[in-house]
């Protein structure tokens, strides 16, 4: 394995660490900061000429911010003289937008993919598309990787399988939800979901068969405003679930989300850790990390 250094923007440094201790990476030095007009200042004070670079940076909040810093950490590293960058991105922002829901909108995702995928960017790591069809808009290979076996166990070792039913929460879910249902030996249900495009108001209604007495686990890519699993749980409730349990690759957590999921009838939520979650933690919540997933990954590109 060749020598590498690991580099990390300013939107999730307690990530990196973990990679850096996890996979036996040293981490860069680098100062981040703002000029007093706003503009990103970066520099990266650890030599890396002709040195593996590995970018470790996610699109979350504030999402602009964190993706004009990961284009100039990319330009600092190859002025620098690295040698190759490899890009992980445990969140892509910008990728729920992966084609035009209303005429004069832009493929948000496609323009995200072309800032990420810099001519001297190696590989792209990601983590739990929402479209795996998202990939198709890179220039540079890609690897997605998956937090399903993570949350399959967690799972396992929580509950039995004679009281799991697994529920996608919408149509477009069916395949992942599937897909746990068959590791973990559980039957699937789905809720039909309705969002308006100009209020995301969401409605939902259960579809499926008995769940009285079960667990009803709901498996998601990502958690927003957490709208849709709030009135899934409610859904869920009505039709005699004991209880629901959601797991969220992605913990965005907007607006009063915390808040709001710890007043719901949602009884358990599983995230993992591509995003910080520092500041919105509550009760009901609990971080899965996927850093060895990364780790593994490296591994095998290196």
């Amino acid at each position: 394995m060749r020598q590498m250094i690991l580099l990390s923007g300013s939107s999730h440094q307690a990530f990196a660490k973990a990679l850096s201790k996890q996979a036996h990476i040293p981490l860069a030095e680098v100062d981040l900061s703002m000029f007093p007009n706003g503009d990103r200042r970066v520099w990266v004070k650890t030599s890396v000429a002709n040195e593996d670079v590995i970018l470790v940076q996610s699109f979350s909040y504030p999402v602009d911010t964190h993706l004009i810093e990961y284009a100039l950490l990319v330009d600092a590293v190859e002025r620098a003289g690295a040698r190759s960058i490899i890009a992980l991105v445990p969140w892509m922002g910008y990728s729920l937008q992966d084609k035009v829901f209303r005429s004069g909108e832009p493929i948000a995702a496609r323009v995200a993919a072309d800032i990420i995928s810099h001519k001297n960017i190696r590989q792209v790591v990601l983590m739990d598309l929402h479209n795996n069809s998202v990939a198709a808009f890179f220039s540079t290979p890609t690897t997605i990787l998956s937090p399903l076996e993570l949350f399959v166990d967690d799972a396992l070792e929580h509950y039995s399988k004679n009281e799991l039913v697994v529920i996608s929460p919408d149509f477009g879910g069916l395949k992942r939800a599937s897909v746990f249902a068959k590791a973990v030996g559980a039957e699937i249900h789905h809720i039909d979901k309705v969002r308006d495009l100009h209020t995301g108001k969401v409605q939902a209604k259960f579809v499926g068969g008995d769940i009285r007495g079960k667990v009803c686990v709901v498996i998601d890519d990502c958690i927003n405003t957490g709208s849709t699993i709030i009135e899934g749980a409610r859904e869920l409730k009505k039709h005699g679930a004991k209880r629901v349990v959601f797991y969220a690759t992605h913990a965005l957590l907007g607006g009063n989300a915390s808040q709001a999921l710890q007043k719901s009838e949602v009884d358990e939520v599983i995230v993992s850790d591509t995003v910080s979650v520092e500041g919105k933690i509550f009760p009901k919540l609990r971080v899965l990390s996927v850093v060895p997933l990364f780790a593994e990954a490296l591994k095998k590109l290196l």
